[in-house]
């Protein structure tokens, strides 16, 4: 059962409300049913993002979207180590500009106006062949209504995203992992070379034929 709190949510946020207040999928609306995006599911530290980078660099294709990154080699002793947001497949440039917060003892301070300044970005033209990339989806975002309505459109499409999401019970998470073109795996650190294989498999039944690697 999804709450009226979720509900009402999906519904402010602009989203089309592809399940009734009962969790049921409204295909009777015309939602295309189909389970296009791979969502890799874990807490932090399961290697989440390295298996998105094994299978990026296994499909060979372009990709789009967006990568979040706490860098390890810049530090401030108030709010820890910062958090920067980049466009995926694009060189990776810090600046005031895209910095998206920072994060000390896993207690986040965030700036939703970088992710406003980013969700632009997320309704640029995408081709089919591409892979879409969210690397991660975590509670910083919902920080910004913008950002979550461009995560919501590129959901909605028929170009295959390929998620990182993070394993937490909040109101936007449990949103982003109930989206019912969504396959979810739950990745451990027993699990990382089956988890690999199924998600590569997934993604590549939802490519145009001529787009996968041989």
């Amino acid at each position: 059962m999804i709450s009226d709190v979720e509900y009402d949510m999906h519904y402010d946020m602009g989203y089309d409300l592809s399940r009734d207040r009962n969790g049921d999928i409204n295909c009777d609306m015309g939602y295309d049913c189909g389970k296009i995006h791979s969502f890799i599911v874990a807490p932090p530290g399961t290697g989440k993002s390295t298996l998105i980078r094994r299978l990026v660099e296994e499909l060979s294709r372009p990709v789009f979207g967006f990568l979040t990154k706490k860098e390890a080699d810049e530090w401030d002793e108030d709010l820890g180590n910062p958090i920067y947001i980049y466009p995926a497949g694009q060189p990776q440039h810090r600046s005031e500009e895209n910095r998206v917060g920072y994060c000390k003892d896993r207690r986040p301070v965030v700036y939703a106006q970088a992710f406003d300044r980013f969700a632009p970005k997320l309704w640029e033209p995408v081709v089919a062949g591409i892979v879409i990339l969210m690397d991660e989806i975590g509670f910083m975002e919902s920080a910004s209504e913008a950002f979550c309505k461009g995560i919501f459109h590129l959901l909605d499409g028929d170009i295959p995203v390929i998620a990182a999401v993070k394993d937490k019970d909040t109101t936007f998470l449990n949103i982003i992992r109930s989206h019912p073109k969504a396959k979810l795996f739950y990745l451990t650190t027993e699990n990382r070379e089956e988890t690999f294989l199924a998600v590569l498999e997934e993604v590549r039944k939802h490519l145009p034929t001529d787009s996968r690697k041989p």
